[in-house]
């Protein structure tokens, strides 16, 4: 059984600038989950499921995420990744991302963030 985190109130709020954009989020025990529809890469038009750890958006919206959670299947020529706060068979990717654009919702520009880096992913070697 799994048990669902507590929120924090910067958590709560990700979740909700998330939905206010049109993509909810759910909690599962130490990270926020969420899906992503990939524009471009060896996903394109896929649905991909995503995530973040809780840890990571404690400073939200002033402080954005760091590392993007991806199912193991996605692959990149170049990324640094681990398995920390992800589930199994999740690796997260370091991604540099700042909230530098004020014209656009914080949340919006996350998103881009995270669909413009799967739009990067190669296809699996056989």
């Amino acid at each position: 059984m799994s048990v669902l985190p507590e929120l924090s109130g910067a958590a709560k709020r990700f979740m909700d600038d998330m939905a206010a954009v049109g993509t909810p989020v759910r909690a599962e025990e130490n990270r926020l989950m969420y899906e992503v529809m990939a524009v471009g890469g060896a996903l394109a038009g896929q649905n991909v499921s995503t995530g973040v750890s809780l840890s990571e958006v404690q400073g939200w919206p002033l402080t954005p995420p760091h590392w993007v959670h991806l199912p193991g299947s996605v692959a990149f020529a170049v990324t640094n990744m681990d398995e920390t706060d992800c589930p199994p068979g999740w690796k997260r990717h370091s991604r540099d991302f700042n909230l530098t654009d004020t014209s656009v919702p914080p949340a919006l520009a996350w998103l881009r963030h995270v669909r413009g880096f799967i739009s990067l992913a190669i296809p699996l070697a056989a």
